[in-house]
């Protein structure tokens, strides 16, 4: 029988099984997130896997419809820690994203930030299907997560482009100038973006265009005001051409002068 308590579990023959094939063994023990409090050490454990993690997920939104206490943070962490432990790079069902959206819906606006930092991490690097893109859209100017998760969001998303497209032409988010940009640059940067060169250096540096590109419009960007940001830019994404491209830019200013 495995240990029922917080701590470490031991590496024994039991051990390896319940990880190696949880399947068989999880319907046996975790049944409920009084189980996936007590068997957190080990699950924390577990591989991705879309049919564990949606056993342990239903659990836990089955707890929440049913207005249940339980403990919250802590059955949070072993659904972080499973989404973590991918070495095979599986990506998700649909499904089961949603599912974890629903979690962040839930909890983003909680009292308490721990949580609210464990439930973005949820969905940090997932791409949402348009109803959960709406509702992010709808509600990103109510918390700094929701904010972000548009921001950073990993791939090209028409409702994204045009919420960011709203918010620039609106002069709204001047501290997160570069990147509500970087959303709106596809292989060029629009016409209608009137910013200094500074900006659309680091606007490039986060937008989702191949590094070709990029170092195309980087040197494009050249001038004494965006020397800093260009330099910067050009070590953290190892661009060893946009670099020297500088130095002979640089050269030939010096000797013009």
């Amino acid at each position: 029988m495995l240990s029922r308590d917080g701590d470490a579990f031991p590496m024994n023959l039991e051990t390896i099984e319940f990880l190696l094939l949880p399947e068989e063994h999880l319907l046996a023990y975790v049944r409920d997130t009084k189980d996936i409090y007590e068997h957190r050490s080990l699950l924390k454990q577990l591989l991705l896997d879309d049919k564990v993690l949606d056993h342990v997920l239903n659990i836990v939104i089955r707890a929440i419809e049913d207005r249940a206490r339980f403990r919250t943070l802590d059955c949070l962490k072993v659904i972080k820690a499973i989404l973590r432990n991918n070495p095979f790079g599986l990506e998700l069902d649909t499904r089961i994203v949603r599912k974890l959206f629903y979690l962040y819906k839930t909890f983003i606006y909680h009292k308490s930030e721990e949580i609210q930092a464990c439930v973005n991490l949820l969905v940090r690097a997932q791409s949402l299907d348009d109803d959960c893109v709406s509702w992010l859209v709808s509600n990103w100017d109510r918390s700094e997560h929701s904010l972000n998760r548009l921001l950073r969001y990993p791939s090209r998303h028409p409702l994204i482009i045009q919420w960011a497209k709203d918010r620039y032409q609106q002069g709204q988010l001047l501290d997160r100038r570069a990147e509500v940009i970087a959303l709106l640059i596809n292989e060029s940067i629009p016409l209608f973006i009137k910013e200094g060169n500074a900006t659309l250096v680091w606007a490039i540096y986060y937008s989702w265009n191949s590094d070709e590109t990029k170092q195309k419009l980087l040197m494009e960007r050249f001038s004494d005001e965006s020397l800093d940001a260009l330099w910067k830019v050009s070590v953290k994404l190892g661009y060893p051409a946009v670099i020297e491209f500088m130095r002979t830019r640089m050269r030939e200013k010096a000797i013009v002068g």
